[in-house]
């Protein structure tokens, strides 16, 4: 089975972790923030759905997910298939880790794996990473604006 890995850059953020984690969590706000997924609705509950609006260069797709962990303040994280576990799945995790009571560091991946796996890699890869890395200033400039309020 093929397997790839995508991750953002480590990005340290100058605001508390549990700052940070609120921020994460307030799907609501994250048009303000989030370029690359300026649009998310879910309940948080382990499970239920995620629907995510997500920006893939100019085009906006809608992906259904699912809830898979909820550990706050440290990690979220949701999956999701296409037909069946063989042809393609997805874990997005966003990691947030203390550095000191002020600081923190965050970073999301996303384990691909099945058949069509490379295929996603190739098409879309490099316009993933770029939508992880907007995610990644973005909660970073986000968190530091209001911990200097």
């Amino acid at each position: 089975m093929f397997k790839h890995l995508l991750s953002s850059d480590a990005v340290d953020i100058d605001a508390p972790i549990e700052r940070a984690w609120d921020i994460l969590m307030d799907v609501e706000r994250y048009g303000e923030w989030n370029p690359f997924t300026p649009r998310v609705t879910t309940d948080f509950e382990l499970g239920s759905r995620v629907d995510l609006y997500a920006m893939i260069g100019p085009v906006a797709l809608k992906q259904v997910e699912r809830i898979e962990s909820v550990d706050r303040p440290h990690l979220l994280a949701w999956s999701t298939k296409i037909g069946h576990r063989f042809l393609l799945s997805a874990l997005r995790e966003q990691r947030l880790e203390a550095l000191g009571e002020t600081r923190c560091r965050y970073l999301t991946t996303d384990a691909f794996a099945g058949l069509l796996a490379p295929l996603v890699m190739l098409l879309f890869g490099n316009l993933v990473r770029r939508g992880f890395n907007d995610v990644a200033r973005g909660l970073k400039a986000h968190a530091e604006a209001a911990s200097s309020r």
